[in-house]
């Protein structure tokens, strides 16, 4: 096993890990998505002096699932400047509501390293609650799925849900394919399909169903 120890100062590491191996290091988050697979982890650490020991288990206290950052790069896209998204709300960056725990306000603007960096937070605080609300194991592809849909349609899922209930009852493949069903917003007074939402829910789907090797 190879132990790498890298020591920061008082600014945000980012690292790069792939099957044990670090490849790169203090790269941009936008960087990672394009190259990164799906058993990969962005491990990101705010210390002051601090020795941090990387060695070929991937996952660590900090680690955001690749697939999700991916998915949600993908289908959410990115904006500098806030705007009114399907919701009524103001939204900046990849969709983002709130930046550094403030509600985004029109007329707000965001550079890219930062959307990655909060983009990455608020995935990292996902994870955490899908694991409190899934009793069953999952792996990183279908941990990285329901982050990616949750962040999209809210955590009401986790409580509320046949996709819920199916999924801690061990059905996997049920809860798979109630992904689906998630694929509406409000449009003139009205729930209706969005082919942007369907395409997306197909994708997560797609990759729950994923073994991971």
């Amino acid at each position: 096993m190879t132990l790498k120890k890298i020591t920061i100062n008082n600014y945000f590491f980012r690292s790069l890990v792939i099957s044990g191996t670090l490849l790169a290091t203090s790269i941009p988050f936008s960087s990672v998505s394009i190259a990164a697979s799906n058993n990969t982890y962005i491990n990101e650490h705010q210390s002051n002096n601090t020795n941090i020991e990387l060695n070929n288990t991937i996952a660590t206290t900090r680690g955001v699932n690749i697939s999700a950052l991916n998915l949600v790069k993908q289908y959410e896209g990115f904006r500098s400047y806030a705007y009114i998204d399907t919701s009524g709300y103001p939204v900046i960056g990849y969709g983002q509501s709130r930046i550094r725990g403030r509600r985004v306000r029109m007329g707000q603007r965001i550079s890219r390293a930062e959307a990655d960096a909060e983009l990455a937070r608020e995935l990292y605080q996902i994870q955490r609650i899908v694991r409190s609300r899934v009793k069953v194991r999952l792996n990183p592809n279908q941990l990285g799925a329901l982050t990616s849909l949750v962040y999209n349609a809210g955590t009401r899922i986790l409580t509320h849900s046949t996709l819920i209930r199916k999924l801690n009852a061990g059905n996997y493949t049920g809860a798979a394919n109630e992904m689906l069903r998630w694929n509406k917003a409000h449009q003139g007074g009205r729930l209706v399909p969005l082919a942007g939402l369907t395409r997306r829910r197909q994708a997560e789907r797609r990759l729950f169903l994923t073994p991971h090797r």
